[in-house]
Formats: structure tokens, C-alpha cells, sequence
């Protein structure tokens, strides 16, 4: 019997239905997501792995907040990289807190703060200080107060006795920590008096930012120029704001939110973000979707585990954390410092080529198409991509079932190591 089938030989027949395959499914991802895969092609790639450890929430807070920050500056002193960088921690400041005994005297009607001017709160400002002085801290905005003071004083005076009962006691505890709030009311730049949300008068997101942006200069000697949005919720106004008054990068987790719903969780997200996008006035986004809570039982371990795969995409590795794993009981905190040295030096042993630096820097090279951290040769480009696509949430089920992830990695697999096999001759961080 001849082998064929219709005149073609039976591989032929079988690679060709192959090829239909795949170029079916390459076309069916095109039509369905080529906006995602366009963003992710026009998205920098690094030709070194950069490590940034992002942390929130420090502001006023007592002596043991200053010895702990004292103790994580030496921690990421004595780690460098290979050109003498020590690791770097940005730190999201909150700059005040509630008046209590005020606010108790005005019979809880009306709000007055607490700022980290004040004398009590020096230990801490003088740690900060000094960190950021010896090159391993960088400050961030993260809000006047960790809250929308009016929707603060709402939800006090509401109705509901359990909601306003707890946030009596919070107040009579000091209101020193923020953490504790509940997290609709931590979400500071949204109108969560009552649920669902409702968005703030620009006017006033406006006066807030100006306020925060004046308290910074007195605190630092500038205002700085990235800014974290509280429980990452914001919108086009917020965004406004902040490129008024000088913020030039805001921090997200890939995502925009821009409310909450009616039992207070995240409504879904109004936007996709990629490193490198911009939004109003000019801002530029960084993504920090990597966690690093020991308090949440997160290792060094798991660090790597991101590096690896932020390296493989050939994107930075933000890490983000939280003042509360800093802060408990002295081997709560103790052991959150020791797994910090312990995943700075697991990742700095795994890839020698690391590169620390600040949210700002990073930026600033996201703005520069030929700064030589940078990739230009389009196969670096290409091994990149692929990776991203197969790693893009979106997009696993049609990959998966397609085939398109096994031939993705093949792919890779087969333009080698490239978007890192130059680091060693890449430039300086």
C-alpha cells in the first residue's frame, strides 16, 4: 500500500496539520490578546537581575521602631553588589498619625494629627535619616496618614455600634498603628465613609497632596518623587495630584484599583500595568508584584524563587514587605531580620551579578531606551518574551491546551540563556 495520504506522505501530512495547529492557536492568541502581547514586547528588558526590597508603613512609631530600622540599615550594609552597592530598602513613609488626647478633648469631632515632626517620634526620624544618608534606605510617599481622615471620623460616628467600637479602641491605643485599621479605611486615596466607595473631591486629593508633599520637605530636605498608593487603590485625580507636586513614579502591583465594594473588598481592576507605562503628567509606573512577609511564613526561599523568574523575564524584582514584620515581639522581629540577611545573601550567592538600587534609579532607567542595563539585541528581547507570555496569568489556559507553552519554551530554550549571559559585561548598576 502506498504510504500517503491525498498524494502527501504521511509525516508531510502530520506536520502540516501540526503547523495548521499552531498557527491557528498563534492566531487565536493574537485576535484575543495582542494588546497584552504587544504591552509585554514593548516592556524593557534588564540584562541584570535588579533587587529592590520595598517596605511600608514606617512613620511614627516608638524607640524600638528606631532600633529595628537601625538593625535592618546594618543588615543591608554589609550586602553588596559587585559594584559595591549595598542592598537597598525603600521605605514607605506615613507621616502622622491621630491626636488622640486632641481629638478626645474635641469630644472625637473632628480630626487633628499627630506628625512625625513631633519630638517623640526624633529616634525614628534620625534612623531614617541616617539609612538613607549611608545609601541603604530611599523614603517614599505613602499618604499623610495611612487614612482619609474625614471617612475616619465617618465610620466612628456611624451608626453601627461594632464598627465604631473598634475604632474607639484602635484611637484609644494611640492610633499608632496603622496596620491595624480595617483595610476599607486604610484604603486612603477613595471615600470609604460608607460602602461601597465613592471617589474623592479632586480639590481636596489635591490640598492632601500638598500638605504631604510640604511635611516631606520639612522631614527630608525634598519631597520624594515615588509614591505607593495605600492598599494600592487610586485614580486619574490621585494621579494628578501627585504629578503636581513633583511625584514622578508611582509603585504598583501591576495593577490599578479604584474602589471598594460593598462587603470592602478590592472592586476588580480598572487597569493592566506594565513596568515602564505611563500615566498622568507624565508618571511612570514600576510593578512590585513579589512578596516578602516572614510574618506570613514567606522565606528566602521564596525569594529566590522570584528572582529566578524575574531573571528568566528579564524584569526587576520589587519585594514587597511591611513594617508589622519588623515591629512584633523581639524574636518575631529578630528572626524577620535574620531571613531578610538570609534571602539578600541567598540571592546575591545565586546570581553575583546583582544589581541593588532604588525605586527612583529604576525609573529612570525604565525612561532611558539606552541605558546599558537595557537590552537591545532582539534575540535577549525574544527569550524574554517568550517567557513572559508563558507566565502571564491571562493567557495559561490558551497556551496550555494550544500547545503554545511547550513550543514557548522550546523556543527559549533553544535561544539559550541570552538575556542574562552578557551581564557579565553589562553596565554598572
Amino acid at each position: 500500500m502506498p504510504d500517503a495520504v491525498h498524494g502527501l506522505p504521511v509525516m508531510g501530512f502530520a506536520l502540516t496539520v501540526i503547523l495548521a495547529w499552531f498557527g491557528f492557536a498563534a492566531l487565536a492568541l493574537a485576535i484575543l490578546h495582542g494588546r497584552a502581547l504587544a504591552a509585554m514586547w514593548r516592556e524593557p528588558v534588564f540584562v541584570r537581575p535588579v533587587l529592590i526590597v520595598e517596605s511600608d508603613d514606617w512613620g511614627p512609631g516608638p524607640r524600638g521602631d528606631a532600633a529595628v530600622l537601625r538593625e535592618i540599615a546594618e543588615t543591608l550594609s554589609a550586602v553588596r553588589d559587585r559594584d559595591g552597592r549595598p542592598a537597598v530598602m525603600t521605605l514607605g513613609v506615613v507621616g502622622g498619625i491621630p491626636d488622640v488626647d486632641a481629638m478626645r478633648a474635641a469630644g472625637f469631632a473632628k480630626h487633628v494629627r499627630c506628625s512625625l515632626l513631633a519630638p517623640d517620634f526624633a529616634p525614628v526620624l534620625a534612623a531614617m535619616g541616617d539609612g538613607c544618608r549611608a545609601g541603604v534606605f530611599a523614603v517614599q510617599r505613602h499618604g499623610l496618614e495611612h487614612y482619609w481622615p474625614a471617612a475616619l471620623l465617618a465610620r466612628l460616628h456611624t451608626e453601627n455600634g461594632s464598627n465604631s467600637e473598634a475604632l474607639r479602641r484602635w484611637l484609644e491605643d494611640g492610633g499608632l498603628r496603622s496596620e491595624a485599621l480595617p483595610p476599607p479605611l486604610q484604603s486612603r486615596w477613595v471615600d470609604c465613609a460608607s460602602l461601597p466607595s465613592v471617589p474623592l473631591d479632586p480639590v481636596a486629593v489635591d490640598h492632601a497632596v500638598r500638605e504631604e508633599s510640604d511635611l516631606l520637605q520639612q522631614l527630608f530636605g525634598c519631597a520624594p518623587e515615588v509614591a505607593v498608593p495605600n492598599t494600592f487603590v487610586w485614580n486619574d485625580s490621585t494621579e494628578r495630584a501627585w504629578a503636581a507636586h513633583g511625584v514622578r513614579t508611582v509603585v504598583t502591583p501591576g495593577w490599578r484599583y479604584e474602589g471598594r465594594d460593598a462587603a470592602g473588598r478590592l472592586l476588580p481592576p480598572a487597569r493592566r500595568i506594565r513596568n515602564g507605562e505611563s500615566g498622568q503628567g507624565g508618571i511612570i509606573y514600576v510593578v512590585r508584584d513579589a512578596y516578602f512577609e516572614p510574618l506570613r511564613g514567606h522565606r528566602a526561599e521564596d525569594v529566590a524563587a522570584a528572582l529566578a523568574r524575574k531573571c528568566a523575564e528579564g524584569r526587576p524584582l520589587l519585594l514587597e514587605t511591611h513594617r508589622e514584620n519588623f515591629i512584633g515581639p523581639q524574636p518575631a522581629r529578630a528572626a524577620a531580620v535574620a531571613e531578610l540577611r538570609r534571602a539578600l545573601g541567598m540571592a546575591l550567592s545565586m546570581r553575583p551579578d546583582l544589581c541593588f538600587t532604588t525605586t527612583a534609579e529604576l525609573a529612570t532607567i525604565l525612561r532611558d531606551p539606552a541605558s546599558p542595563l537595557r537590552a537591545q539585541r532582539w534575540k535577549t528581547r525574544l527569550a524574554a518574551w517568550f517567557v513572559r507570555l508563558r507566565n502571564e496569568p491571562d493567557l495559561t489556559r490558551l497556551l496550555k491546551y494550544s500547545g503554545l507553552a511547550a513550543l514557548l519554551g522550546a523556543a527559549a530554550y533553544f535561544l539559550g540563556d541570552v538575556t542574562y549571559r552578557r551581564s557579565a559585561r553589562a553596565g554598572r548598576c
